[in-house]
């Protein structure tokens, strides 16, 4: 298993995770964990870039203007063969929720574990379309915005795919 540690940029305190995954999981499948994980609805666009390339879910209608990868072909292992691997993610283009990602390296699998499982976090995620990091840190302190945050539990979190495809929270 590889862990996985990502941190919300842009806020405080610090909202961050870290994960266990199979290094074989598609791009596609860790931005739903990912999304799952930090309280996201997964409502949004997203894209991964690594490397100095943008992995995204091709859209025909909305072109980037340069030369992007599908999310849906490739692999955690592949696009970051050597551990650590630092990269950045970001989660829906409007409000620009920026994370920072961290393989920190491998861990053997637990029999009969069920993975991906969250196994360290803090922070609650702030609430979806609220203007983003800025927005939400001059607001932070008001009532409304506070009832819409997503509260973070570890409760040795782990979740399956249908999980994630119910909603997961």
């Amino acid at each position: 298993m590889w862990r996985i540690t990502i941190g919300l940029r842009d806020v405080s305190p610090r909202v961050w995770r870290t994960i266990l995954v199979r290094p074989d999981t598609k791009l596609y499948l860790l931005h739903r964990y990912l999304a799952a994980v930090m309280g996201w609805e997964d409502r949004h666009l997203f894209a991964f870039e690594i490397g100095g390339r943008e992995y995204l879910v091709p859209d025909r209608e909305y072109p980037s203007g340069w030369k992007t990868f599908d999310v849906r072909r490739y692999t955690v292992e592949r696009v970051c063969p050597t551990l650590p691997c630092a990269f950045a993610y970001t989660y829906d283009f409007g409000d620009q929720w920026i994370h920072d990602v961290m393989i920190e390296g491998e861990e053997p699998a637990v029999y009969r574990k069920q993975y991906p499982i969250c196994v360290d976090g803090s922070g609650d995620c702030p609430p979806e379309d609220c203007g983003g990091a800025f927005a939400f840190m001059e607001q932070r302190d008001d009532p409304e915005l506070r009832h819409r945050q997503r509260p973070f539990y570890l409760q040795g979190a782990t979740w399956t795919m249908r999980d994630i495809q119910r909603g997961w929270r």
